[in-house]
């Protein structure tokens, strides 16, 4: 008996070996949203389960992290790509029916561009969120009376803490990576326990995610960042920066420890993405420091920053428009509309899937299929 559960499907996981291929497919799009990039693909591949196949000469990723299977995006391809979606909807239909959960086939993270190519009869549209996309110039000075608290709070911390800035290492940073990511995982779950359980599982896949993007950070051509603080406040001597005070005396007489590392990409022709921002949030004004200073240090040749979605998160919606995004990225969902007709309450055993019907009061009912009446000679 066969154990695996796309068997028939044509589906392959994606490894290092893949970001040739897939990376040409995203070449081809004019303004991509974060989720479309390989390093993205890879690092949730664990998380989300993130399979692929080329169908009709489009680039098809699903996901089966929430257990059934969705398409991750639309198919990507330069040519019409409605029979390619077609059959990967038949794909997603055959695993999800076999689970039960067929109304859950669905495409999701689709960007306007892509929209344009597919929005047609048949299909329904949800919007999913949006990225958030700023100023680069703007994210480094933080100038203006709308940023003038996170300038205020990126200044503090140059100010109080002695630190140093360093690119990323698998070797010399990883384990420190992992055990800030460890803290903020287990802060984090602590200071939302009101919250959905659903928000849980989504840090727990964003900490698989980031521990794979410690490991294949090179491999996958991410520019990271981490940042060493030493243990406390600890104002450096009069008249001198904190962090030069800290660069010149080499070792530090008390514990330091890595407090924060971010990691981002180039996107399409004019973004830069930043994928992963992890920071101790009891260091007041790091996280203000991290992200402009990872904006000066490498993406001062592209105009715009994106930043990703806000995860449908409400705290994390504030703190993203609180940077003051100059456009946002929308993003949708697209599913197959049910086929509705009308008629008798019965029909015939090979009605569509998924099928209403109207009844007189003009309300949808899902179609009822008929059954067989045994001969009244034999019902006793």
């Amino acid at each position: 008996m066969d154990d695996d559960p796309f068997s028939g499907l044509g589906l392959r996981p994606v490894e290092l070996a893949d970001r040739a291929v897939l990376t040409s497919c995203f070449n081809v799009l004019t303004e991509p949203v974060s989720d479309y990039t390989f390093s993205q693909l890879y690092t949730w591949r664990n998380s989300l389960r993130i399979l692929w196949k080329m169908i009709r000469g489009h680039l098809c990723v699903f996901a089966n992290g929430t257990g059934d299977l969705t398409l991750l995006m639309p198919p990507i391809g330069d040519t019409n790509g409605g029979p390619a979606l077609a059959e990967a909807f038949e794909v997603m239909d055959t695993y999800n029916a076999r689970r039960g959960v067929l109304d859950r086939s669905r495409v999701e993270y689709v960007s306007e561009e892509l929209l344009a190519r597919f929005n047609g009869p048949g299909l329904l549209t949800q919007p999913m969120g949006a990225d958030y996309i700023y100023d680069v110039s703007r994210m480094i000075d933080l100038a203006g009376g709308d940023l003038a608290s996170k300038r205020q709070a990126k200044n503090r911390f140059m100010r109080n803490y002695t630190f140093r800035v360093e690119a990323y290492d698998a070797e010399v940073h990883r384990e420190g990576c992992l055990a800030l990511l460890d803290n903020w995982k287990i802060h984090q779950d602590a200071q939302h326990l009101e919250e959905p359980n659903a928000s849980a599982v989504k840090r727990s896949k964003e900490s698989i995610a980031t521990a794979l993007c410690l490991d294949t950070a090179q491999a996958l051509g991410l520019k990271g960042m981490v940042v060493y603080v030493r243990e406390g406040e600890a104002p450096a001597e009069p008249n001198v920066p904190a962090h030069e005070s800290f660069r010149s005396a080499g070792a530090s007489p008390s514990p330091e420890a890595i407090r924060a590392f971010t990691f981002g990409e180039y996107l399409g022709r004019d973004q830069s993405s930043i994928t992963i921002e992890k920071t101790d949030l009891g260091v007041k004004g790091l996280a203000q420091f991290i992200f402009s200073e990872f904006c000066r240090v490498e993406w001062t040749d592209r105009p715009l920053v994106n930043v990703g979605d806000d995860w449908g998160l409400e705290s994390l919606a504030w703190t993203k428009q609180s940077y003051r995004p100059v456009k946002l990225l929308q993003k949708y969902t697209l599913r197959k509309l049910p086929v509705v007709v009308s008629g008798p309450e019965l029909f015939p055993a090979d009605a569509p899937a998924g099928a209403l019907r109207v009844d007189a009061t003009g309300e949808p009912k899902p179609v009822r299929k008929p059954t067989r009446k045994r001969p009244a000679a034999s019902r006793k």
